[in-house]
């Protein structure tokens, strides 16, 4: 065809605009989906063009419509802003190797990079064989191209099969209006051949194909056909003899709300009859133990070739599933908007200009802003103060890098806060915006600082007690060795009565017991400050070396253990805390008892567990926690000594290897002590639970 045919048809193109819109309205194809014909099509454009994008655009009064698109998301723009009018006006080819170099293009927003970036441009008219140009065939770069005549021509040429499409498209509109009547003509033609023959003919002739209900009346409202989908809907077949004041009950026909019968004069197939038509009224079939179907009805009076009534038929189609996903879209858009305006979090929404759009009751209360005061200004002039170097939190948030930070804002008043931001881009209806959550998080941060502020004083301040503790302890140790050495000297050197060997005898255990706490306090100091340089240690051997020296102080004390793994841990400071606890297990048994102890392990996701389980006198529930308090005594005053400083001790020590340890009652009466250590590398230590398993004995 190529621009020969394209300068004839312009000569004819020169018709008022009105001409033109009318050829377009015709086609009825503006604001429809493009089928995969018209889609094929602008591909095959795309790529004869030899570029990445390509666009079937219509021009109606308006606006330009994107039918179809490749490379981009298609969208309506305003015709005022759409390149493709120039060939709308002349009804001939345009292509341009760089459209912002030409005086045409340079200042269209689909080049200035408001709508887009076009730089190689290519369009042809589609224009109709009366000769109006409805639109074009577009094919565009963002980088500058020349395009050849053969390219040009074959986009012509596809042109043209673009315009058959419409035609096809229209001829079967036309076709299918044709049927319909062709359809009222065949029904009256049958109506003399008798009524059943009519009803049989009218019911192959639309017969079991197609999923739209179809119900039709005589001219005397009698009922006379129903297809395949109304029988199914009402359940009943159609009732000739039934007179229309008993459509409604009979085949369950309701109002849109589900609940209401319809009145006579309301329903469809009536109105149809009487009135001459009915367009898109919905109404709810709803069947006894069936789901519900809500319908769609379109309908006309059916006339003889002389005018007169032939009767009515009406077509329902089904919009269920759509009314329901409509009322589910609109269910979330009120949960959404109930949600975001009772949140306790501020929430804002800007355009790509930062001008606000959304703004909720907790940005009303945390900046002091109404939202129809807020609505339309910047949000940078509302809520953040310039910043020194001038960068846009939205510029930022483009990129990707403002997902959650804490940055200064001011409140109208001009008082400032410091808030939490969570700021993001996202696309509403092709146009990039930006949604904002801000929480005043000024307080927290303040208190943030003075707990860690005290918390600091706090840990200065036992580091100073431990080292106090160590050197008095270290001071106190020497004149109590020199009590000592003075006392038993003295209980040597001579004859004493009773009153002195008794006063001797008080001395004596007094200085014992006061070097004992304080060799207790020496090692709680050292295990808060004595370097934790971890190797591993066989847990078997420290077992049995204290097992040894406990059997050797005391007659008939039984310990026996299970194979236990070797740790990574401070072999001084461990031994240390399996010295406390076996000692505290062999020690605090009722009178006349042998002390029986067991020591068990488990390894679990990288922890070791330790149980020392006895049979003592045991703990009371309320006092497990309390024990690991500093010089906290459970059993002072009945008989056992103790300093209340050992398993102080030992808590310190598990809590530096990042374990923890707790107590909990042995089966059958007694204590059992647990702790956990890594076996590997620090990490949340597991949660305490009960041990079921049979432990196996070994001496």
């Amino acid at each position: 065809m190529g621009y020969q045919w394209s300068r004839r048809i312009r000569e004819a193109f020169l018709g008022d605009e009105s001409a033109r819109l009318a050829a377009l309205h015709e086609y009825g194809v503006l604001d429809t989906p493009a089928d995969a014909e018209l889609a094929a099509v602008v591909r095959v454009a795309a790529v004869l063009a030899g570029v990445p994008t390509a666009t079937l655009n219509l021009l109606d009064e308006h606006r330009q419509c994107q039918l179809t698109t490749v490379g981009f998301e298609g969208a309506d723009s305003a015709r005022s802003d759409s390149m493709c009018q120039v060939v709308v006006d002349t009804g001939l080819p345009v292509h341009v190797a760089d459209a912002s170099l030409d005086h045409r293009f340079a200042a269209n927003p689909w080049v200035t990079g408001q709508l887009a970036r076009v730089r190689g441009y290519a369009s042809v008219p589609l224009i109709t064989p009366d000769g109006h140009v409805l639109g074009t065939l577009c094919a565009f770069d963002t980088m500058a191209r020349e395009f050849t005549d053969t390219q040009i021509t074959a986009m012509e040429d596809l042109a043209t099969v673009v315009l058959a499409l419409f035609e096809r498209r229209k001829q079967a509109r036309t076709t299918a209006a044709l049927a319909v009547e062709a359809q009222a003509a065949r029904t009256l033609a049958e109506g003399y051949a008798g009524q059943v023959e009519a009803r049989q003919e009218l019911t192959d002739a639309v017969h079991e194909s197609i999923d739209v209900a179809i119900v039709v009346c005589d001219e005397t409202g009698r009922l006379s056909m129903f297809n395949r989908a109304a029988r199914e809907w009402h359940g009943l077949d159609p009732d000739a003899g039934l007179d229309s004041a008993d459509w409604a009950g009979r085949y369950s026909l309701f109002a849109r709300d589900g609940r209401t019968p319809l009145a006579v004069p309301e329903i469809p197939l009536f109105r149809a009859l009487h009135e001459g038509k009915v367009v898109d009224q919905e109404i709810v079939i709803a069947r006894v133990g069936r789901p519900p179907v809500r319908v769609v009805c379109t309908g006309r009076a059916m006339r003889r070739a002389d005018g007169s009534l032939l009767g009515a038929v009406v077509a329902m189609s089904d919009v269920t599933v759509e009314r329901a996903q409509r009322r589910e879209l609109a269910d979330r858009e009120r949960l959404l908007t109930t949600v975001l305006d009772t949140a306790q979090d501020a929430f804002v929404v800007t355009d790509p200009d930062g001008v606000v759009t959304r703004w909720n009751p907790a940005a009303e209360a945390m900046f002091g802003w109404t939202s129809i005061e807020a609505v339309g200004r910047r949000l940078e002039e509302l809520v953040f103060p310039q910043r020194a170097d001038g960068e846009s939190l939205l510029a930022r948030a483009a990129l990707g890098s403002t997902r959650l930070v804490r940055v200064p804002a001011r409140r109208r008043d001009g008082t400032g806060l410091l808030v939490e931001l969570s700021l993001a881009p996202f696309t509403w209806q092709g146009e990039k915006r930006f949604h904002a959550f801000l929480r005043d998080v000024t307080e927290r941060e303040a208190a943030r600082e003075r707990l860690a502020m005290a918390n600091s004083e706090l840990a200065a301040a036992n580091d100073e007690l431990d080292r106090f503790t160590a050197m008095v302890a270290h001071d106190l140790k020497s004149p109590l060795t020199a009590i000592s050495a003075y006392a038993e000297v003295f209980a040597d050197s001579a004859e004493h009565g009773p009153s002195e060997a008794k006063a001797i005898s008080a001395i004596t255990r007094a200085a014992h017991r006061m070097t004992s706490m304080i060799d207790d306090l020496l090692d709680h100091a050292r295990a808060c400050h004595e370097p934790l340089s971890l190797r591993s240690l066989d847990l078997d051997t420290v077992v049995d070396d204290l097992a040894a020296e406990l059997r050797a102080a005391r007659d008939h004390v039984t310990i026996t253990r299970d194979h236990l793994p070797a740790v990574p841990a401070h072999p001084t400071l461990l031994r240390q805390v399996m010295a406390n606890l076996l000692g505290n297990a062999v020690k605090y048994v009722a009178p006349g008892v042998d002390p029986r102890v067991h020591v068990s392990a488990e390894t679990t996701d990288g922890w070791v567990t330790l149980r020392i389980t006895d049979n003592g006198i045991g703990i009371s529930e309320e006092s497990r926690d309390k024990v690991f308090a500093l010089f906290h005594r459970e059993h002072a005053g009945a008989g056992y000594q103790g300093t209340g400083i050992g398993l102080s001790t030992c808590k310190r020590i598990i809590d530096r290897h990042g374990g923890r340890i707790w107590i909990e009652p042995a089966p059958g009466g007694g204590t059992r002590a647990c702790f956990t250590i890594p076996s590997r590398s620090h990490t949340a230590p597991p949660q305490r639970a009960g041990d079921d398993r049979q432990a196996v004995h070994r001496t």
